[in-house]
């Protein structure tokens, strides 16, 4: 621990500070010991078979990183990740950022490259040994394992929060927000991305779907989802209409079959993949005291929101 030692509280009880010995930390207002493994510690608490569901799904998913050409580390991610948040380079220099869910690490890559102080975080052991394996030896990189539900990070640790993809596979994609909420300092920004509302045929048909593909064992339901990944453009226009599938056009698609197949695994394996409108989204923000709220255009199915922590409410 370097940089977020004076940020980290207990995940049960929220005293601070922890302190470490040699292969774990201890809270000494309740006493509970969090391990440290492979170099990352390990702030979690018991998780709950629904989430473990979840934490399985993405383990197996973050393990196969270089599959998908969105989540192979090189700089091209960092132009990737300023389109995305649509904010200037400059802006990230010396900053103390949190990305809550980091997966397989694309995004905290991307900001240590803008020279921030990265905290990254994910509940799977895939990810963080990933993250921590391709990062961990950078001064401006720290991995911690642990829940988004339960965050173990004192109030108003960071400048810039973001959560890209991960709320709305909580049980609960609101209160997941409203854990992120204190952790942005007055004046920070808070940036999500979340699924968009579908409409209510096609979202019938692939939870139907969903359902069926989450009886499959993990490398089943991955080697099924290339036969989701069409090729010629009527089969695809017509069963597009009533589930999730993807179109590769050799001549015109920006990514790969396998890129492909990597995402579809994605939106069909979790036990949650919850769905939500920008108006909605936006009014957590305003109800939280947030100001300068707004969508991030261009973002076909998904909802990308971002707002300054104006203090107020």
């Amino acid at each position: 621990m370097d940089h977020a030692a004076d940020k980290l509280c207990c995940p049960k009880c929220r005293a601070y500070p922890l302190v470490q010995n040699s292969d774990h930390l201890v809270c000494k207002e309740c006493g509970e010991t969090y391990g440290v493994i492979g170099g990352i510690p390990r702030l979690i608490l018991k998780i709950p078979d629904d989430t473990a569901q979840i934490q399985e799904v993405f383990d197996f998913e973050h393990r196969l990183y270089q599959d998908s050409y969105y989540t192979r580390f090189s700089p091209r991610l960092v132009e990737q990740f300023l389109e995305d948040c649509q904010l200037p380079r400059e802006y990230f220099s010396g900053k103390d950022v949190l990305d809550a869910g980091c997966g397989s690490g694309r995004w905290t890559y991307a900001l240590a490259e803008l020279n921030s102080r990265v905290v990254a975080v994910d509940l799977t052991d895939g990810g963080v040994a990933v993250t921590q394996a391709e990062l961990g030896d950078r001064d401006n990189v720290e991995v911690y394992q642990a829940s988004i539900e339960e965050l173990p990070f004192r109030d108003e640790s960071f400048d810039f929060v973001m959560s890209w993809g991960v709320l709305h596979h909580t049980r609960d994609t609101q209160e997941a927000f409203k854990q992120l909420v204190p952790l942005v300092k007055t004046q920070g920004i808070l940036y999500v991305m979340v699924y968009k509302k579908d409409n209510f045929l096609r979202a019938f048909f692939t939870n139907v779907l969903r359902k069926i593909l989450r009886s499959l064992p993990n490398r089943k339901r991955y080697d099924f989802c290339r036969f989701l990944v069409f090729r010629h453009k009527i089969p695809y226009l017509l069963i597009s209409r009533l589930v999730i599938v993807s179109y590769y056009n050799p001549s015109t698609s920006r990514i790969d079959p396998k890129t492909m197949q990597f995402g579809l695994y994605d939106a069909y394996s979790p036990r949650y993949n919850f769905r939500h409108t920008p108006q909605e989204v936006m009014t957590w923000f305003m109800d939280a005291g947030f100001s300068d709220v707004h969508v991030i255009p261009k973002t076909y199915g998904a909802v990308k929101i971002q707002g300054v922590k104006s203090g107020k409410r």
